[in-house]
């Protein structure tokens, strides 16, 4: 175990929070063995932008997992959803990276995917209105961005007070 949980079951941070793909309203998966609480925050759907060059048919409403094997891929799982979460979401498969980006700016990671050098899946806030790219819904399997609030036990302080104001409990 690594990363937040690892923090948060040590208790070097009383909360932290982690993302990533799942089905609408399934919690995301926890390290194996993390006594750890989970607090959904936040779920939206997920879209795949594109270059406006190429922009989809009209009567494409929404790309499946599988449409994008072949695509190239903007390798970005600081900034974007991993390509691993792809993988896991159409059950395996062959995803292709076309360009790596280690850094976390969206802006750069969006004027990265309109200027044609790949595809990246963000949730739809953020890759909706991208200047010179076009948002498509990711659907089949329906997928979701899910944020949720992790903590190892009984926050106290500041920590329950965020965590109170994050949760509505």
């Amino acid at each position: 175990m690594g990363g937040i949980p690892a923090v948060v079951v040590t208790g070097a941070a009383g909360l932290g929070l982690v993302d990533g793909l799942a089905a609408p309203s399934d919690p995301l998966r926890p390290p194996d063995g993390a006594p750890l609480t989970t607090h959904g925050i936040a779920e939206e759907p997920v879209s795949v932008l594109l270059l406006a060059r190429t922009p989809p048919s009209p009567a494409v409403t929404g790309l499946r997992p599988g449409d994008l094997a072949d695509a190239r891929r903007l390798d970005a799982s600081d900034a974007a959803l991993p390509l691993a979460h792809l993988r896991t979401a159409a059950g395996g498969g062959a995803f292709r990276s076309a360009l790596r980006y280690d850094g976390i700016d969206l802006r750069t990671l969006t004027a990265l995917a309109a200027a044609g050098h790949g595809r990246t899946l963000l949730p739809r806030s953020t890759a909706t209105g991208v200047p010179g790219a076009v948002a498509v819904p990711l659907t089949a399997p329906r997928v979701v961005h899910r944020t949720e609030l992790l903590d190892g036990g009984a926050p106290r302080g500041a920590a329950a007070e965020t965590a109170r104001r994050l949760t509505g409990v």
